[in-house]
């Protein structure tokens, strides 16, 4: 998997996978670097009404897609860790003192460009993905959950009509420990396309 180093200086680039085939939510259908529209409303061959969502830093990055066919989620932990250092040539301007004894108005703040040597730190950046067993919400003062497959009416009709805001939502792992997540305003306000219920 091909994502880029967030890291400064250098950094050889490991991808490790630490997903289970017990989980229930599927992975996510798409990356962080898929060139598509996020957090609005596409229709997709496979998945029909969709809508994808990006939440990261630089430490993991959250990409999940929302239909009526699945809610798909896929976590990535980003760790570097520093192996050592490397020098780097860089070049900068200081003031010209020898031309400044020879008591000549022209070397008046006259500045010469100077080569320097620097240590630049080199790392390993690893990324590990994981998938949620879970997904909970709390819409309304209610609580809903899901697992797998088809997005429930009742959970389907608490996402489209949920206030068009940032919503957090909490991803539930294998080992039962969680994490909080936060899904964009502008994909909470596309459910309300995406889980239109027919009347």
């Amino acid at each position: 998997m091909n994502k880029p180093l967030l890291s400064l200086g250098f950094g050889l680039v490991l991808s490790l996978s630490v997903t289970s085939t017990a989980f229930a939510v599927q992975s996510a259908p798409i990356t962080e670097n898929s060139k598509i529209e996020w957090s609005r409303v596409v229709e997709d061959p496979f998945d029909g009404t969709v809508v994808y969502d990006k939440h990261f830093a630089n430490e993991f990055a959250f990409i999940s897609s929302w239909s009526k066919q699945g809610i798909r989620a896929t976590y990535t932990q980003k760790e570097s860790i520093l192996t050592g250092y490397r020098t780097t040539w860089r070049t900068r301007w200081v003031p010209d003192y020898a031309c400044k004894y020879e008591n000549n108005n022209d070397c008046k703040d006259k500045q010469k460009m100077e080569s320097y040597s620097t240590q630049e730190p080199v790392y390993k950046v690893f990324y590990s993905d994981r998938i949620p067993r879970k997904i909970l919400f709390a819409i309304a003062d209610e609580l809903y959950t899901y697992e797998s497959g088809l997005v429930s009416p009742e959970l389907a009709s608490a996402l489209s009509t949920a206030p068009a805001q940032n919503m957090r939502v909490r991803l539930e792992w294998q080992d039962e420990g969680t994490t909080d997540m936060e899904i964009g305003k502008g994909t909470v306000k596309a459910w309300k396309t995406v889980f239109k219920l027919q009347k």
